[in-house]
């Protein structure tokens, strides 16, 4: 009798084992990595919303041309005056995209993105700035900026 308890329960542990194993292989994940050329006549609201729209319709697209996908991730960089810089990030389930598929939640935004591609403005473009105020400052001496930097040590 123990015996048998032993192999039916090792029959079970084995069959347990198997159907997970193969609910692992069946889940299909897909990372795309995309490049918008951004011009220097648009600003950056701009180009975020035409890298959320790429983004939708790629995710789409991947859920619709592979049934057996069950997670996208899109990566979108924008290229500018040939710097490449992550605008934003999404990532989804086809189980959470057919629920909702609005992309503003699934999608994680790089906030210096703005900065690193050359936008003043969240609005404008350096070109495009129109009338910007440049106010004189005078630079500090280099001493004077060494001694108030935190780091600073005089041996």
């Amino acid at each position: 009798m123990n015996l048998y308890l032993r192999l039916l329960s090792g029959v079970i542990l084995a069959i347990i084992s198997l159907t997970a194993s193969i609910s692992i292989a069946l889940a299909e994940t897909k990372e795309r990595y995309l490049t918008l050329d951004s011009d220097g006549s648009q600003s950056f609201a701009s180009l975020v919303q035409q890298a959320e729209d790429l983004a939708k319709e790629s995710i789409a697209r991947e859920f619709q041309e592979n049934a057996a996908l069950t997670e996208v991730t899109i990566i979108i960089t924008a290229d500018r005056r040939r710097q490449r810089v992550p605008v934003l990030r999404s990532r989804v389930s086809r189980h959470d995209w057919q629920k909702d598929a609005r992309i503003e939640q699934w999608t994680r935004y790089f906030a210096d993105a703005q900065l690193l591609l050359g936008f003043r403005d969240g609005n404008t473009s350096p070109r495009n700035s129109g009338s910007s105020q440049v106010m004189n400052v005078p630079a500090p001496s280099r001493a004077t900026s060494r001694e108030n930097d935190p780091g600073f040590r005089d041996d």
